[in-house]
């Protein structure tokens, strides 16, 4: 195997404290109010729609006809306290790369975070215009890196986004369960992972 591919969100970094406050605000807008949701009704509906692989936000958007809508504060987001030395360790060995669904501007937060260094390959849905599961990011992805699926290897957090797509392809794939994605279950033979870890630190048993 030559590149590993990480996911962001839940993967390498964790999101509670930004879904927490999201769910909060998002409950204090006044047509929240008017149907009597909590932050706690808006979380487990978040958690629903990631149970059966829909769109986790954009679920409840959509199920309560939201026109206000509480922002992703990525100033919450908090690096795994195991990331860097894990990363550290596995990027002595293999060549490192991203493939998440995020925003432009995704290298100066890695940087901020103290791990682009780690990375020869970012490709960002915001940057490439391609967002998970469509298969064709990872496409771009190995041909960035100049290798085939079955010398790559994903690992994210997401059946839906993350497992599939890359098993799809060819590549191996390692779920890590965190977040939402860990209440998921496979629907089918390309959502089942060759490896299954709980934290970062497992990696290293694998890889």
């Amino acid at each position: 195997m030559k590149v590993l591919f990480f996911d962001i969100g839940y993967t390498l970094v964790d999101e509670s404290d930004v879904w927490e406050r999201r769910c909060k605000e998002q409950a204090e807008f006044e047509e929240s109010k008017k149907l009597c949701l909590t932050a706690k009704d808006i979380y487990n509906e978040i958690q629903k729609a990631s149970i059966l692989q829909a769109p986790q936000f954009l679920t409840v958007i959509d199920k309560y006809k939201f026109e206000n809508v509480a922002p992703y504060r990525s100033e919450l987001e908090k690096l795994y306290d195991e990331a860097p030395a894990v990363i550290s360790a596995l990027s002595k060995k293999y060549e490192l790369g991203i493939i998440a669904n995020q925003s432009s501007g995704l290298k100066k937060r890695l940087e901020e975070f103290g791990i682009l260094k780690y990375f020869k390959y970012i490709i960002s849905s915001g940057d490439v215009q391609i967002a998970k599961p469509d298969i064709r990011i990872f496409k771009y992805a190995l041909n960035v890196a100049k290798c085939e699926p079955d010398e790559a290897c994903m690992i994210g957090d997401r059946l839906d986004n993350d497992i599939y797509p890359a098993k799809y392809l060819g590549m191996k794939t390692v779920w890590i369960k965190q977040g939402f994605g860990a209440l998921q279950e496979p629907l089918s033979e390309f959502e089942k992972s060759d490896y299954i870890v709980k934290n970062l630190s497992e990696l290293l048993t694998i890889l």
